[in-house]
């Protein structure tokens, strides 16, 4: 009978519950990647100031990211770079030389500066371990390294760039490179030279090529075949496409890729949405001194927007489905400028409506009435959870 009630109650909340999928699932522009129709390759198009996704396919599928490594020593070179431990002009000793670091002239040390091009360009084992000895990273470090990133489903292995037990996913991947490249945003000063000529005096070409565009300029960052991550700007909007397990040759593939760009920097523009001042929202009257920017839809009005107030901080919502408007929400922290009274406030953002006292009776009634909706479902799931996790242990607690 209890179990019974319990299969009411989860049924019940199925129903009752308004739509909470996050908006990931529900935002995509798939027109972004049309041209990619290899339906075993995986994808993230990513936005790189506000964290939004544009458009995904099996993007946490675990695949094998040989360069795995290469992206973690990347991850180090930038966050010391940030923190001004070292600089790019520092030298890394050699502890082990391979055929790449003896191609390029490389016999005890290697510049910062070009540790990094080599690192988006080549896979060297060497490289690799001098920068982890260079800062005194072993295997078990590194993996703590990807687990405080919150990568879940990138598992390393090993330092070695040619194995195939190192595995990493498209999600993943797409997030570690936006972390460089928020972390020290001058890499791109060294990724983005069609050509770099190292210290020792020997010319490296880099892998990541694109024709001249009106539109939009190739930052370069890295492509190993199979596996790619491209970062590209127009203005302040600054896209990241990263794409693994793909099958295409490396022309066919490039060409795939100017035209998502195209498509892109057509459509997709990260401007002002709420200009720094003086404004009164939810029957508040707030003050924030930043300037609050977000990726707006070319289609879509800038005024297609919800402001939410939440712990001191103002959040913008996109009201259109085009983008994932919640996967990387963008907010302002704000200073209140009115004495309202606490139940007021409360009052005011239940409703969430300013113009709540113009509404005729069943206008207001039918916004309480959805409102409560919202809230009551919350605590209903909540109470819904407590009570199964209960009766599962009831046993446990009738034998203590």
């Amino acid at each position: 009978m209890k179990l019974k009630k319990i299969s009411i109650l989860i049924l019940l909340l199925v129903f009752l519950i308004p739509n909470f999928t996050k908006a990931e699932d529900n935002f995509l522009d798939n027109n972004a990647v049309i041209d990619f129709s290899d339906v075993n390759s995986h994808l993230v198009v990513s936005e790189l100031n506000t964290g939004k996704i544009i458009s995904k396919r099996g993007e946490n599928e675990k695949v094998s990211v040989g360069k795995l490594p290469n992206y973690l020593a990347l991850y180090l070179l930038a966050d010391n770079l940030k923190n001004n431990k070292i600089t790019l002009d520092s030298k890394i000793d050699i502890k082990t030389s391979d055929d790449i670091l003896t191609k390029y002239k490389f016999e005890s040390s290697i510049t910062v500066k070009d540790a990094i091009f080599l690192l988006e360009n080549e896979a060297s084992n060497g490289l690799n371990q001098a920068i982890f000895s260079h800062f005194n990273i072993d295997i078990t470090k590194a993996k703590d390294t990807l687990a405080a990133m919150s990568l879940n489903d990138t598992k390393l292995e090993t330092f070695d760039n040619n194995s195939s037990t190192n595995i990493s996913t498209a999600k993943n991947i797409s997030y570690l490179t936006s972390l460089i490249l928020k972390t020290y945003p001058e890499i791109t000063e060294i990724t983005k030279n069609p050509e770099h000529t190292l210290a020792t005096g020997e010319k490296i070409k880099n892998s990541v090529e694109f024709k001249e565009s009106e539109k939009f300029r190739v930052l370069g960052l890295d492509y190993s075949e199979k596996n790619s991550v491209t970062y590209a700007y127009s203005g302040n909007t600054k896209l990241i496409i990263t794409v693994l397990n793909q099958s295409d040759d490396k022309a066919a593939y490039f060409e795939k890729l100017q035209k998502s760009y195209d498509y892109l920097f057509t459509n997709y523009h990260y401007k002002l949405a709420l200009k720094a001042g003086t404004y009164t929202i939810n029957n508040e009257k707030i003050t924030f001194n930043e300037d609050i920017y977000d990726l707006f839809y070319e289609k879509h009005s800038i005024k297609d927007v919800t402001y939410l107030l939440m712990n001191k901080k103002i959040l913008l919502f996109q009201k259109y489905e085009t983008t994932s408007a919640n996967e990387g929400t963008v907010f302002s922290e704000f200073a209140s400028n009115n004495n309202t009274g606490t139940f007021d406030k409360v009052k005011s953002n239940f409703i969430n409506d300013e113009n709540f006292d113009k509404k005729d009776n069943y206008e207001k009634t039918t916004i309480v009435i959805d409102r409560t909706k919202y809230f009551a479902t919350g605590i209903l799931a909540i109470y819904t959870l407590v009570f199964a996790a209960l009766y599962v242990m009831r046993q446990v607690v009738r034998k203590d």
